[in-house]
């Protein structure tokens, strides 16, 4: 039995990688960074606005919620917000993937009046060697002793890198603990 030599083998390898025949873990992890990048691609020339803005009763995690039914909470009762921000900017510079967003949270009462404005409530600046291409993002509001009536929630998202802001509201109704039941 001979055994081949190293170059021998070298150039075997070489060849198999140069004639397409490279192992399949290399060409599937090339055509996922290239899907990667294409998609980042797309989504830096997209609109920035929110995805699945929805009120919930839970969430779990990036795309497991639980919807809450109809827009009436109890008194003392608590507000929350799933949403995935859609078309965030990612810059690629020096093998790193940036991504930087904040969101403002206001709430108003059926007057208009503000009855909260917090800036950048939420500041998510993201850095690393790979990108992150499914963000989603929570909002809790805990109603406290706000009187019944109807109020607005707005967030605001802003793409710090891009420059740019998109904005969405729901209105929602406090009622009564008891009145809840019946009319949700």
């Amino acid at each position: 039995m001979t055994v081949p030599k190293i170059g021998t083998i070298l150039l075997l390898a070489v060849a198999l990688v140069a004639g397409g025949l490279a192992p399949p873990a290399l060409l599937a992890e090339d055509t996922v960074l290239g899907l990667k990048e294409r998609i980042i691609d797309i989504q830096n020339k997209g609109k920035l606005g929110f995805n699945n803005f929805t009120r919930c009763e839970n969430i779990i995690t990036y795309g497991s919620y639980v919807p809450a039914v109809g827009n009436k909470l109890p008194q003392g009762s608590e507000l929350l917000f799933y949403y995935e921000p859609a078309n965030i900017f990612t810059n690629r510079r020096d093998n790193t993937y940036q991504s930087w967003y904040t969101q403002d949270v206001i709430v108003k009462n059926a007057q208009g009046e503000e009855l909260l404005n917090s800036p950048e409530l939420l500041n998510f600046n993201y850095q690393a060697v790979a990108p992150t291409l499914d963000l989603y993002a929570t909002n809790s509001l805990d109603l406290g002793n706000l009187p019944v009536g109807k109020y607005e929630f707005t967030a605001i998202l802003h793409d710090k890198l891009k420059k740019t802001s998109a904005t969405k509201s729901y209105v929602f109704e406090i009622v009564p603990a008891e009145a809840s039941a019946e009319g949700t």
